[in-house]
């Protein structure tokens, strides 16, 4: 099942770190989503409005290409398509993603 949300962006970093040289690749996708605030036993915050979330993308450059060719669009509607994350198979990855038209 898609996500649908409002697409802000997303950031592909890849190179070597500066500790190791261990070679790094990894994408992810920022959009727009509800801002639920928080609550505790020793204070709360009530939000109103949407926040900055992060979501973790597939590097495949073909993906990361389908988002430059978006890049003058933003932000958009869009549905992101989810898949296990292969290198972590708890958590689900953006793979593809498909504009709404409004």
């Amino acid at each position: 099942m898609p996500l649908t949300v409002i697409v802000i962006g997303c950031e592909h970093s890849q190179g070597l770190s500066k500790k190791d040289d261990r070679p790094y690749n990894f994408a992810q996708v920022n959009y727009l989503g509800a801002n639920d605030g928080w609550k505790s036993d020793k204070g709360a915050c009530e939000a109103v409005g949407l926040k900055l979330k992060q979501i973790a993308m597939s590097p495949n450059p073909s993906l990361v290409a389908e988002f430059k060719k978006l890049a003058d669009q933003f932000p958009l509607q869009a549905e992101l398509h989810l898949d296990v994350d292969p290198d972590n198979p708890s958590r689900n990855i953006v793979v593809d993603i498909k504009p709404l038209q409004g």
